[in-house]
């Protein structure tokens, strides 16, 4: 819309309309408590219908033992949020009503009279109102229908779509991980969960998208910022660039045609914007005013960094290379894939999110990949990455499902990458879009055909309407089509040869030294399920003893035959411990130990242009992929990986491909030296040949030099790295003060003494120091920081420890450190609880 030239002295005004609302539950199932049926709560705005029964008293935890199955009422009921509003008009002003985000199906009516209507959870909504508003009071409301009820009606319309789940999400614009997953709770919800608000303007800003461009050189930079306006015909827009000091760096100004204006300021020998890792991340600012006959209309100010993004998919021996290249540099990524950080958006506060990318990259991480079943990122997220120099692969909203492509849906995916893209594009940290997670891979293996007949599965999407907007709205970042993606839509996605891949086949049918049996361009998922902090579980599961045996924990267990799969995963390495602790430790370390395995293997393969782990962060409390779970508590492959992921990097592998080598042959070791840094390694390694009693057999020391960015495999020397005796040695390599092991065999055929040890703790500088003595070899010490949280009087997510997973020795010691995050105090005069240390050994007898 254009508004017509009337001057005015009013700048545009945005009144907030988030906090308490009223709501009240409208119709639903016969489930329905009475109390709620009669009940008028008080409901946050942003938030969800669930997290305002939590907190009324209304709805108990839903995590905690059956409680899922007994909130299914919550997603099948309607429900209405109310709040009164005051308001003033403003002469020659336009007033509209905007939400940004209402989950799902809702419709909206200001003093009784309907305004508009959303059907999607991803949009911005914005409606006229000044016509219904009444100066005073006024009443809004926001009725919601079931989402659920709407996806089925979708679904008996159109014909059922073909997806892992018997779950119709792919029938409605709803993150799909609302419907349940394999590693999520079923929680369909509804509300207000994102902002709301009034805007009264003469003329607005709309967005603001600051694309950059680099001279081959790098000595001069492009910042071309695309304003968007609801303005009058002939608005001037100026847009000042300041640099990351502060100070000027240029301007331009314009006159708006139509509505939107692209001013381009150049910035010479400008400051690049790097990974983490590579060098800083110098932030520029973008201030853009909208001006009318003398008046500032509107303001807006962003954030961009100066940096090129490409992918290099350059021809080699076995298909294609797939790595992303950054200002020139091709980055090796080590990276995690994110999901939803609750069921319930709204608590996944800024401060909670930002927590969990403090530790991707306390564990060495380099980029997230935001999964396309969730949301898409907020600004806090994007700004988050931003600063640290955090990469961020992006899937648009799809996910392992056919999608009707008829012209409400086409609209509905349209408006969403426009308004997204449009949102995102300011941030440095923002490198690849991709359209969306195993929708391909589904179409080629999965037997949608059969199913579909002649519909559309949502190759439409991912094939001409995604990079149709990417070409008119960001054509400065790469476009990945799909996730696992071989090049063309015709070729098998699940092949190693070109593209990401997506490597499963370990965690579903094997065990995780199969990870060898592959050499793809790049990794996107591949991960081992492993169980939460004990204490994160324990609270859950209601009184029952953790384990197979317990029907909370399998109920906290998503993953398809996941119970079988942890008990195949355990048998080549431990005798099943049949519950209870042993049983968790046993499986969080074989987690941590089956990942590492892998990542350490296509880090030691020049081919691999990366690798994201499935996942960093978990939803619920849970059994299943993460590093970090729901409490924000590490897990034993944090640590696993924080080492496994280190920029410089040194590993023992085998010297060919595939599970079934055989160390004690011809074939031999390798020790392969990964430096993603920018200046060369020159590392001290030490390797021993060990007995299990702790007797060294043979060692070799060796100066290895790594170039920058480079990568070395270097022979191990027959005469220390062939044991004599493989149920009775290890290999021991100290890299830099960093030490890695290879065992010969798997734990359970080892012929090591049962482990014994040590534990001294004294409190250090309001931190508990626990150092453990080893008497025998201990392989993968672990101090639990939550079953200390007891004796030191804290919660157990408020612990951290800082190392975990140690080899030790006869004879050697380490001290691990536990200490509050928020940096208070411990205080601590007793023994350490039973379980608080433990080895791995004591359950591989």
């Amino acid at each position: 819309m254009t508004l017509t030239t009337q001057a005015t002295t009013a700048a545009a005004s945005r009144l907030d309309l988030g906090g308490t609302w009223e709501l009240a539950w409208e119709s639903g199932p016969a489930t329905v408590p009475e109390s709620v049926q009669a009940a008028r709560i008080a409901a946050q705005v942003p938030g969800e219908v669930h997290t305002a029964l939590l907190a009324a008293g209304l709805l108990d935890d839903p995590d905690i033992g059956w409680g899922e199955l007994a909130q299914e009422w919550v997603g099948r009921s309607r429900w209405t949020y109310r709040r009164r509003i005051q308001w003033a008009p403003v002469p020659g002003a336009r007033t509209d009503l905007v939400a940004d985000g209402l989950d799902t199906i809702a419709e909206v009516y200001v003093n009784g009279r309907h305004v508009g209507a959303a059907r999607d959870q991803h949009l911005t909504y914005r409606w006229a109102v000044d016509d219904v508003l009444r100066p005073g009071d006024n009443l809004l409301e926001v009725r919601f229908a079931s989402a659920w009820d709407a996806a089925l009606a979708h679904e008996r319309a159109h014909g059922p779509l073909p997806s892992p789940y018997d779950e119709p999400y792919a029938h409605v614009r709803k993150a799909a991980a609302n419907f349940g997953w394999d590693w999520g709770p079923h929680h369909v919800t509804a509300g207000i969960w994102r902002g709301i608000r009034l805007e009264t303007y003469t003329g607005r800003i709309e967005h603001v998208r600051p694309l950059v461009t680099l001279e081959p050189a790098h000595d001069t930079a492009h910042v071309t910022a695309h304003v968007r306006c609801d303005a009058p015909e002939g608005a001037l827009v100026r847009v000042e660039l300041t640099d990351p000091a502060g100070r000027p760096a240029g301007a331009a100004t314009g006159t708006l045609t139509g509505d939107e204006v692209a001013l381009t300021v150049p910035v010479e020998d400008p400051e690049l914007w790097w990974p983490i890792g590579l060098g800083a991340q110098p932030l520029y600012g973008v201030q853009v005013r909208l001006e009318h006959a003398g008046t500032v209309l509107d303001t807006a100010a962003t954030r961009v960094g100066l940096r090129t993004v490409t992918v290099d998919e350059s021809p080699d021996a076995l298909g294609t290379r797939w790595a992303i290249v950054v200002n020139g540099h091709r980055v090796r990524v080590r990276g995690y894939n994110w999901i939803p950080d609750d069921t319930f958006a709204g608590r996944a506060t800024p401060q909670r999110v930002t927590a969990r990318i403090e530790q991707a990259v306390a564990g060495n991480a380099n980029l997230l990949r935001v999964w396309g079943g969730g949301h898409f990122a907020t600004d806090e997220f994007l700004d988050a990455c931003d600063e640290r120099g955090l990469l961020v692969w992006h899937d648009f909203l799809f996910a392992c499902a056919a999608y009707c492509e008829d012209d409400d849906m086409l609209g509905l995916v349209t408006a969403e990458a426009e308004q997204a893209v449009a949102r995102m594009s300011a941030h440095p940290s923002l490198v690849l879009w991709c359209g969306g997670n195993e929708n391909v891979v589904g179409w080629h293996h999965w037997g949608w055909a059969d199913q579909l007949g002649t519909r559309g599965w949502g190759a439409a999407y991912y094939l001409d309407v995604l990079p149709r907007v990417l070409a008119r709205l960001d054509p400065t970042r790469p476009y990945l089509p799909n996730s696992p993606w071989s090049g063309t839509v015709d070729r098998d996605p699940a092949a190693d040869t070109h593209g990401p891949s997506h490597l499963w086949h370990p965690w579903n049918e094997a065990d995780y030294a199969h990870y060898r049996d592959h050499d793809p361009a790049f990794v996107a998922e591949m991960g081992w399920c492993g169980p939460a902090a004990w204490s994160t579980l324990e609270r859950v599961v209601d009184g029952q003893t953790l384990g197979p045996g317990s029907t909370l924990t399998r109920h906290h267990l998503r993953a398809i035959d996941g119970m079988h799969k942890l008990t195949r995963g355990l048998q080549p390495h431990v005798p099943t411990p049949a519950d209870g602790a042993d049983w968790h430790f046993a499986t969080q370390v074989v987690q941590a130990r089956a990942v590492a395995t892998g990542v350490e293997w296509l880090r030691s393969r020049d081919r691999c242009g990366g690798v994201v782990v499935w996942q960093l962060n978990d939803c619920w409390p849970a059994i299943s992929w993460s590093a970090v779970d729901h409490a924000g508590i590490e897990k034993p492959l944090w640590h696993a990986l924080r080492r496994s992921f280190a920029p410089r990097l040194a590993t023992v592998q085998p010297v060919h491909p595939g599970p079934t080598h055989d160390p004690t042959g011809d074939a031999g070791l390798l020790l392969a030296l990964v430096n993603d840094t920018g200046t060369a390694w020159h590392a001290d390694v030490l390797i021993r040949r060990i007995g299990l009693d702790g007797t060294e057999h043979a060692r070799a020391r060796l100066r290895a030099g790594c170039p920058a960015g480079g990568l070395v495999r270097l022979p191990v020397d027959a005469g220390v790295g062939r044991p004599a005796y493989p149920h009775a040695e290890l290999l021991v390599v100290d890299a830099d003060g960093v030490r890695t092991t290879w065992s010969y065999r798997p734990e359970r055929e080892l012929t090591a003494p049962r482990p014994e040890h040590r534990a001294d703790v004294r409190v250090v500088d309001g931190a508990l120091h626990v150092t453990v003595t080893a008497v025998t070899l201990l392989r993968d010490v672990c101090v639990f920081a939550d079953r200390l949280a007891g004796p030191l009087g804290v919660e157990a997510h408020e612990l951290v420890v800082d190392d975990a997973l140690v080899t030790l020795l006869p004879g050697e010691r380490h001290t691990f450190r536990v200490a509050r995050r928020d940096g208070g105090a411990v205080a601590f005069g007793g023994r350490l609880p039973d379980l608080v240390v433990r080895s791995f050994g004591e359950v591989a007898r």
